[in-house]
C-alpha cells in the first residue's frame, strides 16, 4: 500500500536557515524538517513560518523576516521537487509533478508596524497566511501571553481586512481569547489555527477552546493539533496524548476540519516518537490502526488540502 501523504501546517525551519551552517538540504541534527526529513515522513505540502523574536525592535523583525524569506527563495524554493505555492494554480502543477508544495506564512505581526502597505509587500514577496502574535503584545493585539489581555487594535482591524481581500488565511494561533472572540465577531469567513490543541483536554493557554473550535468548523476552515508536548498534557508524552485531543475535535464534528501543525524547528518539548518530519511514517500508521484508513487520510492530509483550495486565490 502507497503511504498516506502528509499535509503539515507549521514548521519553524527559516528561522534556523538564518544560520550558515544550517542548510536546509542536509540530514542530521540540526533541523526537525530537513528536505530528507520531509522526505522521509511522506510530506507533500509544508507551510513554513516566518517568525523572529518579538523582543526586537519592529525594523529589526522586519529585516529578520526578509532575510527568512530571502533563505526560503535561496534554499528551499530553488529544489527541483519543491515548488512554492501561492495560488491553487501553483497546487496543482505541484500534485502533477510530485513536488513538495511549500507555502510561506507569517508568525506575528509585530514586523509590520501596523501598516497594511507592509502586509501587502509580504504579500507580494509569496506569503499566503498570517498570525497577528506570537505570545506578546505588538501593534495589531495582544497575545496569549500578554497580562492585558486586549483584543484588537485598530491597526489589527484594518490588517484583518486586508488579510481577507488578499485571500491570506488569518491564523488564530498565539493570539490571546480577546482577540480570538475580535476576530470571529469582526468576520464571516474561515479562519485557522495552525498549531494548537484542546484546552478542554490540556487547559494551556495556546490551545482553543470548545467554542472556538465548534466555530472554526462552523466556517469551514481548519486547526492543525501540535507535537509541543507541553501543550498535549504534563509529563512524559506520546501519540497517544494527540490522539486524546484529536478524538475531542472529533467528537465535536471535526472529522473533516483537522489535522496537523506539528511545530518542528519550534517545539520546546518533543513528543516520544513524534520529533522530526521523518517521524509522520510511523505516525501515519498508527493513526491508520486506530481510525481507518480513509480517515487517516482526510486527517494526514485532504482536511488541509481543502482548505487551501478553498483559501488560496486562483
Amino acid at each position: 500500500m502507497q503511504p498516506w501523504l502528509v499535509a503539515d501546517a507549521h514548521v519553524d525551519v527559516l528561522m534556523k536557515l538564518l544560520d550558515p551552517n544550517i542548510r536546509f538540504l542536509e540530514d542530521g541534527p540540526a533541523l526537525d524538517a530537513s528536505l530528507p526529513s520531509l522526505a522521509a515522513g511522506h510530506v507533500a505540502t509544508q507551510v513554513f513560518a516566518l517568525f523572529v523574536s518579538p523582543q526586537a525592535d519592529a525594523g529589526s523583525q522586519l529585516h529578520d523576516v526578509l532575510c527568512e524569506i530571502d533563505a526560503f527563495y535561496d534554499q528551499v524554493a530553488t529544489v527541483p521537487t519543491v515548488r512554492h505555492v501561492k495560488s491553487r494554480t501553483d497546487l496543482r502543477a505541484a500534485r502533477t509533478q510530485g513536488q513538495l508544495a511549500a507555502i510561506l506564512s507569517l508568525e506575528g505581526g509585530g514586523c509590520l508596524r501596523g501598516s497594511v502597505e507592509i502586509l501587502r509587500m509580504l504579500h507580494e514577496l509569496g506569503v499566503r497566511g498570517m498570525g497577528l502574535t506570537w505570545n506578546d503584545a505588538n501593534e495589531l493585539a495582544d497575545g496569549c501571553g500578554e497580562l492585558r489581555g486586549a483584543g484588537l487594535t485598530r491597526a489589527g482591524r484594518a490588517v484583518v481586512r486586508e488579510l481577507q481581500r488578499l485571500s491570506m488565511w488569518i491564523d488564530l494561533a498565539h493570539l490571546h481569547d480577546a482577540g480570538v472572540r475580535d476576530i470571529l465577531r469582526f468576520t464571516d469567513g474561515p479562519v485557522m489555527a495552525s498549531h494548537a490543541n484542546s484546552r478542554a483536554i490540556h487547559d494551556h493557554r495556546r490551545n482553543l477552546t470548545d467554542d472556538v473550535i465548534r466555530e472554526i468548523i462552523r466556517r469551514d476552515g481548519w486547526m492543525g493539533l501540535t507535537f509541543e508536548a507541553s501543550f498535549l498534557s504534563d509529563g512524559p508524552t506520546t501519540a497517544e496524548d494527540v490522539f486524546r485531543h484529536l478524538d475531542h475535535v472529533l467528537n465535536l464534528g471535526g472529522a473533516k476540519h483537522i489535522g496537523f501543525g506539528s511545530d518542528f524547528d519550534g517545539t520546546s518539548h518533543a513528543v516520544q516518537g513524534l520529533a522530526r518530519s521523518s517521524d509522520y511514517a510511523n505516525f501515519a500508521e498508527q493513526l491508520t490502526e486506530r481510525y481507518g484508513h480513509e480517515l487517516a487520510k482526510q486527517l494526514l492530509f485532504d482536511n488541509f488540502e481543502a482548505f487551501l483550495v478553498r483559501q488560496l486565490p486562483a
